[in-house]
């Protein structure tokens, strides 16, 4: 029987090479860059000038701040329309869902303008970075209460028992979907924690992150011994957090059938689509406003390089399209192969996908700028000086995008019926492409969702570009930040102008594989 099982196997070896791809990838360009960075960087005297100053406590304090104000904003005004999700059924829901995960991987740059137009004024400060946030995370809190399954049958009969609804959502919902809540707070808290370009953009000297402070230590001022010690900071704040935060078993519980939609329902669909679509409506705006009236001066010199003659702006806003273009085409390039091999090898072998699911929490963890940081001092020297080499910068989009690609994919193997994989060698096919032609069926839909992530994380990704980027190699959303702090002329309406290209991009790349992905449902 052993002996059998054996032969229905895929060659040891193929799977050993399947795994051995994404585990190299992250140890070279994840673990040893951390690695190097932590051995290099790190100073006894650096520790203590650090953590001895005020400074360090007060960032500390304001990003714990905002990020504890943003995820109870996000929960609060998310968990009505997630639970109408989740209980009825509609035309254009999947549109909806679409629509949430599209503005979830919206540039920062562009959420950041959008949100400064829709407030009166220089609005900066924490109010500013907690609308943001809280309409950047919206999808996390919405989309995963969306798919959990409601029990309507319960809530039903605790209400003709006579609990009012209060009571019936505190005793009977919450209970239920606290597992799945908890998880999506803690995500909206790390990626709050970590927030980079919306607070670069809203903050101020007070209202800013560690995120922040890193970079202005290791960039601007060159003290990487004390942005290492910050990002060292930032790494222990977030695990007390989730060691503190202990997630609750998920319950199981027999489900009905979707219902169809109520006006309660469809009138809270409706207002979440309104917030999500009011800092692109902004940008919109803003675009074609100019020194106080309305001009369409901003899209006609979109792409011009000069202020006035002899005086130029010291960036092209079109070679920085057209570099971000291809920087996305090869990250996502990268990061499908990465995953590909990782869901393989997930699939093949249960071992390999336990340590890959935890190697990969690591970019979710860790800051896309210390990620940029490590990269650039660990291939800065012979053989493998890539100071000035471009591919790093899409290597590093790369590192960052392959978790929202990767784990779906992984998760979804869960549902992976092996009679597929026995009908299909039944019918003649060998044990590779037996486990090929049933992973693929499964793994599919989600894979192509993350293609269409990975595109629009890396059209908009700025923490880990701001380190690795040189002058003339700029990306989009490095001239849209450049063009925001411009006064005086068009400059902020064009940094609109673009901000609002680079957020139909994006959203449309996640919205045409998120369609392509429920075809293949189909």
């Amino acid at each position: 029987m052993e002996h059998d099982r054996r032969l229905n196997r895929p060659p040891r070896l193929t799977v050993v090479a399947f795994s051995a791809i994404p585990i190299i990838v992250i140890a070279i360009f994840v673990l040893l860059p951390l690695g190097n960075l932590a051995v290099t960087a790190f100073s006894p005297t650096a520790l203590r000038a650090t953590l001895t100053e005020k400074r360090t406590w007060s960032v500390l304090g304001a990003t714990f701040l905002q990020a504890t104000v943003s995820t109870l904003c996000t929960v609060a005004i998310g968990i009505v329309p997630g639970l109408s999700l989740a209980r009825h059924n509609f035309r254009g829901r999947s549109t909806v869902l679409g629509l949430l995960a599209a503005i979830f991987v919206l540039p920062t740059v562009a959420m950041a303008a959008g949100v400064n137009m829709l407030l009166p004024g220089d609005s900066r400060g924490l109010l500013a970075i907690v609308i943001a946030h809280t309409i950047f995370n919206l999808a996390v809190i919405v989309r995963s209460l969306a798919a959990t399954p409601i029990p309507s049958p319960l809530e039903r009969a605790a209400r003709t028992l006579g609990a009012s609804p209060v009571h019936v959502f505190r005793t009977v919902t919450l209970p239920l979907i606290r597992s799945t809540l908890t998880s999506a707070c803690l995500i909206v808290f790390t990626l709050c924690f970590t927030s980079f370009g919306v607070v670069r953009i809203l903050g101020t000297t007070r209202a800013t992150t560690l995120e922040v402070e890193i970079w202005r230590e290791t960039i601007m001022f060159g003290r990487i011994d004390r942005g290492l010690v910050l990002a060292l900071l930032q790494v222990a704040a977030i695990g007390l957090v989730i060691v503190a935060v202990r997630t609750p078993r998920a319950a199981h519980f027999d489900t009905s059938p979707r219902t169809p939609h109520t006006p309660m329902s469809r009138l809270s669909v409706v207002l979440l689509c309104s917030a999500l679509a009011s800092p692109v409506i902004a940008l919109a705006l803003g675009s074609i406003r100019a020194n106080g009236r309305y001009t369409l001066s901003a899209w006609s010199h979109l792409f011009d390089t000069t202020i006035r003659p002899g005086l130029s702006l010291g960036f092209n806003p079109r070679n920085a399209l057209l570099s971000s273009l291809l920087v996305a085409l090869v990250a996502t390039c990268m990061t499908a192969i990465i995953t590909v091999f990782g869901v393989l090898s997930s699939a093949l072998l249960r071992r390999v996908g336990f340590i890959l699911n935890g190697l990969t929490l690591l970019p979710l963890v860790v800051s896309a700028v210390t990620i940029g940081l490590g990269l650039l001092i660990t291939f800065d020297r012979p053989p493998v000086d890539w100071r000035a080499n471009w591919m790093l910068i899409p290597l590093g989009h790369a590192l960052i995008a392959t978790p929202f690609a990767l784990r779906p994919a992984v998760a979804a193997l869960r549902t992976l019926n092996p009679r597929r994989t026995s009908a299909a060698q039944l019918l003649g096919a060998s044990p590779l492409r037996a486990h090929i032609t049933a992973i693929r069926s499964v793994a599919m839909p989600p894979l192509l969702t993350g293609i269409g992530l990975a595109t629009a994380i890396s059209l908009g990704e700025f923490g880990a570009t701001s380190m690795l980027s040189r002058s003339g190699s700029e990306t989009l959303p490095m001239v849209i930040e450049k063009l925001l702090g411009r006064t005086g002329g068009d400059f902020y309406a064009r940094g609109h102008a673009l901000a609002l290209l680079l957020s139909l991009a994006t959203m449309g790349a996640v919205l045409m594989m998120d369609r392509c992905a429920e075809r293949v449902r189909q």
